[in-house]
């Protein structure tokens, strides 16, 4: 048999049949060695690259953004990735700012937030904060000559 000829594959390309082959595997099987995903049941940790804003109209008029995954090293310590993706939030009453940790997870073929560590200056926690009738105004700290 003749040798069959072959192929050169160069760091570039490579990477990029990698980053498809992780989305792929993430959408429809798994992602991890040796761990499937049940739809609904992949959740994963992101950082927001923007503002994902509150959906128009949480069935034809979403909002999106993208986000940075979030991996555990072996040590145990968990880092920001390059990885990306979409994030769709089809919440009409809630938004999330940039820079925010979310936890997001895979539905309906879309990632998802289900929750976020908003502080206290976010937009999310302002309208918040206002629909109960509480003061959304930072309080003065002890010694700055505040009340």
């Amino acid at each position: 048999m003749a040798d069959a000829p072959g192929y050169l594959i160069g760091p570039k390309l490579l990477a990029q049949i990698q980053s498809t082959v992780r989305h792929y595997a993430q959408m429809y099987g798994g992602g991890e060695a040796g761990r499937t995903r049940q739809q609904g049941q992949e959740r994963r940790w992101a950082i927001l690259d923007a503002d994902l804003l509150a959906a128009v109209d949480m069935f034809a008029d979403p909002s999106t953004a993208t986000a940075h995954l979030i991996d555990r090293k072996a040590n145990g310590d968990l880092e920001v990735t390059d990885e990306t993706v979409t994030v769709v939030n089809r919440f009409e009453n809630i938004s999330i700012d940039a820079d925010t940790l979310i936890g997001i997870e895979f539905m309906c073929g879309e990632w998802t937030p289900y929750k976020a560590d908003c502080g206290p200056n976010s937009q999310g926690a302002s309208s918040l904060l206002a629909s109960i009738g509480a003061s959304v105004e930072p309080e003065a700290s002890a010694g700055t000559g505040g009340p």
